[in-house]
């Protein structure tokens, strides 16, 4: 059984929502037992919230009265049910020095006031008896994760959001995650300000998101309502999930489809085509830059990857919009379209872009990806994907995880490749690197490539090896002294780029 509440956790009830404490809040810790209206006596009201009418605080020199009887009495709080009239200070100060509750709520309906606060305290079950009986009715009849979000919201008087483990939002508002919550475990959990509850993959029965819900103080009987309406709402919501999928995969097939018969078609693409571009936005006759995105860890077969949800994010956040992203067995094919072909640098900055975003995904999905140059037309969207899918290709085949290359460098890549694959660069790898080799030393000679595949950035190569850039500093600064090259020379770092790649480092 839920212990009683506290005055404190009435008062964040929705129940009283609007109320004010005008004096007492010293005592508001205390205990609440019962609901009494006030009746002019004081007669075994130990732990009551007593209710008074605004005849009983008029005068307002007849609450002073009210407030020493109260005390005497051990009553939990006063509770004036009152216009927007404020007691004297007398009564105020003498409240604070009896520290005695006294609450003031402008309301029209005290009958109805009493008869919650009462099923409240004395009767929890019967009002989560009744909230049962709402939710179920508001949520049988909605079909969208918002308005089902909404309805929770409304029968609940709270906020809710469904999120990630790792904090992302998918409906709702933004949430701080309590440190607290083990949210590796698909268990109801209850935090200092937070409840969550796991909510299932629909698919394969473990745990795709979470419910949560904000609170700052309740009672334990509210608590209890709360995750009751976390744990009842969580069917629906899975159920919508369900059904986004279903659609997901449907748009995903009817997207591979359509790129098929782009390729095939070129610019000559039948009228179909044409309707389907335009129906799911796509702009055939604009300037394309198609990317391939892969990843060496098996992936679901599904189309809501979290893969290709934190890159395109990812992206998004370089202010670099993903007209659409497709499963095409072998990796995901994306572009971008343009009004206008893009600047002549803008294929560095897409680069730089795309390290900087594959370098902070998980080191483990091995990720790897190509860039294509831009093409126009829909014969050109074809184009830039067959180019983005050989630079991905070529990504994957360096032993260098993340990796990612743009076809404007597919040339100068296969030069490299016969360079390094010489017996002459062999030599002048086994010479130049010597100081690196040996086990000892092979963590100075992972940095040493993983610095200059990153371009000399040690942002990206701390995160490519998943360490503090403070320690990249310090080991390349090591690989300086003991190879004793300048590392801001492009032709010293192009030799020894090219004699990592040789080593197969």
């Amino acid at each position: 059984m839920s212990a009683a509440p506290r005055v404190a956790d009435l008062l964040l009830d929705p129940i009283l929502d609007g109320i004010q404490i005008v004096a007492g809040s010293a005592g508001v810790e205390r205990r609440v037992t019962d609901v009494l209206w006030y009746e002019g006596d004081f007669e075994q009201v130990e732990g009551a919230l007593m209710i008074c009418g605004e005849a009983h605080v008029s005068p307002p020199y007849r609450l002073d009265a009210l407030v020493r009887r109260a005390q005497e009495a051990r009553a939990a709080a006063l509770l004036v049910v009152a216009g927007p009239a404020h007691p004297l200070l007398s009564s105020m100060r003498l409240a604070d020095r009896l520290e005695i509750p006294v609450l003031w709520l402008d309301t029209r309906e005290p009958v109805r006031l009493m008869l919650e606060l009462n099923s409240l305290v004395r009767a929890p079950e019967t009002v989560r008896a009744r909230t049962v009986e709402r939710l179920l009715r508001q949520l049988a009849a909605k079909r969208s994760g918002t308005d089902i979000l909404a309805a929770a919201e409304a029968v609940l008087s709270v906020k809710l959001s469904l999120v990630t483990s790792d904090g992302s939002v998918i409906l709702g508002a933004k949430v701080d995650l309590d440190p607290t919550l083990h949210l590796d475990q698909p268990v109801p959990q209850r935090g200092d300000h937070l409840l969550v509850h796991p909510v299932l993959d629909p698919d394969v029965n473990r745990l795709a998101a979470w419910l949560a819900c904000p609170y700052d103080r309740a009672a334990d009987s509210r608590l209890d309502i709360l995750a009751m309406g976390l744990a009842m709402t969580e069917p629906f919501i899975r159920s919508w999930l369900s059904g986004q999928r279903t659609q997901a995969d449907r748009d995903s097939v009817f997207q591979a489809h359509l790129l098929s018969e782009i390729a095939a078609g070129r610019d000559s693409v039948s009228r179909d085509v044409v309707e389907g571009a335009l129906l799911l936005g796509w702009r055939l006759q604009d300037w394309h830059v198609g990317i391939h995105l892969q990843s060496d860890a098996p992936r679901p077969a599904r189309d809501r990857d979290p893969l290709v949800e934190q890159f395109t994010a990812g992206l998004a956040r370089h202010g670099i919009k993903i007209v659409a992203a497709t499963n095409r067995g072998d990796g995901w094919a994306m572009w971008m379209t343009t009004d206008s072909e893009p600047a002549p640098d803008n294929p560095r900055q897409l680069l730089r872009a795309l390290r900087v975003v594959t370098a902070a995904l998980p080191r483990e999905w091995g990720v790897t990806a190509g860039i294509g140059r831009p093409h126009r037309g829909p014969g050109g969207l074809a184009d830039t994907l067959a180019e983005s899918r050989d630079a991905a290709d070529l990504a994957h085949s360096h032993g260098f995880r993340p990796a990612v290359e743009h076809s404007d460098e597919l040339g100068v890549a296969r030069l490299l490749a016969t360079w390094q694959r010489s017996d002459v660069t062999r030599a002048f790898a086994d010479t130049a690197l010597a100081p690196l080799r040996g086990q000892a030393n092979s963590h100075l000679l992972m940095t040493l490539r993983a610095y200059l595949e990153s371009g000399g950035s040690v942002v990206l190569t701390a995160q490519a090896l998943g360490v503090h850039r403070n320690t990249v500093t310090t080991r390349v600064q090591q690989v300086r002294d003991r190879l004793g090259v300048d590392l801001d020379d492009p032709s010293q770092r192009l030799a020894l780029q090219v004699a990592c790649r040789a080593l197969g480092v």
